[in-house]
Order: C-alpha cells, then sequence, then structure tokens
C-alpha cells in the first residue's frame, strides 16, 4: 500500500478527520500518475465523516486524466453523482453503456450502474431499467446489488414470484456480514471494498441483509 494511503487509514480509525482532509487537498497539488492512488483518495473523502463530493470528482479527474477508461474510477464517478448530486448526467451515462471492459464482471457493474438512471426517480424508463439489471445478472452472476434492484421493480409491478426468486439469490450471494470488529479496523483506503459494498453489495452489514430481508414482506 501507498505511504500516504497508510497513513490516511491509520488516521481515519482514530477520527482524524481534518487531518485527512487537509493531506488530500495537499495532494492535489501534485501530478502522481498513480491511478489506484487518486481513486482510493476519492473514496475516503466522499465517505462519511467528510463528504467532500467535489474534491473526490478532482481526484477521480486525475486518474481519468490517467486512463480515461479506467473502470473503477467511472463507477465511483458514478456512485458519487447518483447519491452526491441527485443522479448521473448524460454525459457519464453515455461513456458508461458505451464502454466494454475486457472483464465480465466489469462490465456487469457498469450495466447495473447504467440502470440508476431509468429508475423510477430518475428517466422512469422501467423497460430500459430491466433490461439493463437482466444484463448485470447475466454477464455476472454472483452480485447482489443487481437482484435487489431488479426485485424492487419486479415488486413494484406486482410480480411478486420473480420478484422473491431475486430476493433469494440476491441473499445466498451476500459473502460477508460487517461485525463490529471489522468496522473497527476498517481499511477506507481499500477500493475493492467500496466495490464490494456499493456496486457489488457482497459485503454487507447487518442493516443492509435486514432491509433486503423485509422486501418478502412488501405488499
Amino acid at each position: 500500500m501507498n505511504n500516504l494511503l497508510k497513513k490516511i487509514n491509520t488516521l481515519y480509525n482514530n477520527n482524524s478527520d481534518e487531518t485527512i482532509y487537509n493531506l488530500i487537498i495537499k495532494q492535489l497539488i501534485h501530478n502522481s500518475n498513480d491511478i489506484e492512488l487518486w481513486i482510493s483518495l476519492a473514496r475516503v473523502i466522499v465517505a462519511p465523516p467528510i463528504v467532500d463530493y467535489e474534491t473526490s470528482i478532482a481526484c477521480i479527474n486525475k486518474a481519468l486524466a490517467i486512463d480515461q477508461n479506467n473502470v473503477v474510477a467511472l463507477l465511483l464517478l458514478a456512485h458519487v453523482y447518483e447519491y452526491e448530486l441527485g443522479g448521473i448526467n448524460d454525459t457519464l451515462l453515455q461513456k458508461i453503456e458505451t464502454l466494454d471492459s475486457s472483464s465480465a464482471e466489469l462490465n456487469s457493474m457498469l450495466k447495473y450502474t447504467a440502470s440508476w438512471s431509468y429508475s423510477l426517480n430518475r428517466k422512469n424508463q422501467p423497460l430500459i431499467e430491466e433490461n439493463l439489471l437482466k444484463e448485470s445478472i447475466t454477464l455476472y452472476s454472483q452480485h447482489v446489488w443487481n437482484y435487489v434492484h431488479l426485485a424492487k421493480l419486479y415488486l413494484r409491478q406486482g410480480h411478486k414470484t420473480k420478484a422473491y426468486d431475486l430476493i433469494n439469490k440476491a441473499l445466498n450471494n451476500i459473502q460477508k456480514i460487517y461485525t463490529d470488529n471489522d468496522l473497527h479496523d476498517y481499511d477506507i483506503t481499500n477500493i475493492d471494498n467500496f466495490l464490494k459494498e456499493r456496486i457489488q453489495g457482497i459485503y454487507l452489514t447487518d442493516n443492509n441483509v435486514c432491509t433486503i430481508q423485509k422486501m418478502f414482506l412488501s405488499k
């Protein structure tokens, strides 16, 4: 691990948020060609308690300036726009929809993130949303959130049997449920953790799992 990331991770576990923020702002002055560093810094500064999406995007743009087709950087950028800025803009959506990675799993994640833009609270185009989620699952069947989002769509449409089948598959795909000890020693700089939690859904908290299980009670 990069020495800066090691330092930030230690500071994070000691609740030294202001120091972390200042280190990342200082790093932005430099022109490092380390893509993983920029993506990790973007992840750190957009996570609670800092939640600085503008600086996060600046870090992601540093990574994309090195490799404009870096899938992980684009997935993180999509997540920032979706959950911090009210939705993915059309330019980013087009990039995500047209990018073709050599990895089926990465392509699955791209299809899943693209589906967000067609959900009920965005463009509200359920057929496109459904097709993207189906493609995501077909490309890689071992994730969680793509199943959950497709199940939510089917529940809204009244297709309970199909939805419940998807929920069961999602629950069976969960690989890790975080304990208090896991969270105490959490590595905030690990971008793989971000993907497993936020995009794939295979690493979840108890609350996440309970929320999925409660979908069986949907009327």
